[in-house]
């Protein structure tokens, strides 16, 4: 019965090891695109779930890379952001096709928006 317990421990303890750490800003953020996004578009549910799991993936493993490599000139950062977009539009692609670029000019415009206000 301890082996099993254990077991159990031991593998939820590798699992939560490996989940991925959203701030609040970036699931907001990646809530506020996504819906901008699939309200343009007129996406279902689940297209709109992809999305915004893509999206929110690239702010963080962005944010991830910026903090890890300790950058702080702009131009740095765009070559990141640019390599993530990148990412992004290659994942988003494989589920819309021609549209992917769409999708990213879509979110990017919600960025705008909420930068505006």
């Amino acid at each position: 019965m301890k082996k099993i317990i254990l077991s159990i421990f031991f593998l939820s303890f590798c699992f939560a090891a490996n989940a991925q750490d959203y701030n609040k800003f970036q699931l907001n953020r990646a809530k506020m695109y996504s819906d901008y996004v699939a309200e343009q578009m007129s996406m279902s549910d689940e297209q709109k779930q992809i999305v915004y799991q893509v999206l929110l993936d690239r702010m963080y493993n962005s944010n991830t890379e910026i903090k890890s490599k300790n950058l702080t000139m702009q131009k740095d950062k765009q070559v990141v952001y640019s390599a993530q977009t990148k990412i992004a539009q290659q994942k988003l692609k494989s589920e819309f096709g021609k549209d992917s670029w769409k999708i990213l000019k879509l979110s990017n415009e919600a960025r705008k928006n909420a930068e505006k206000k």
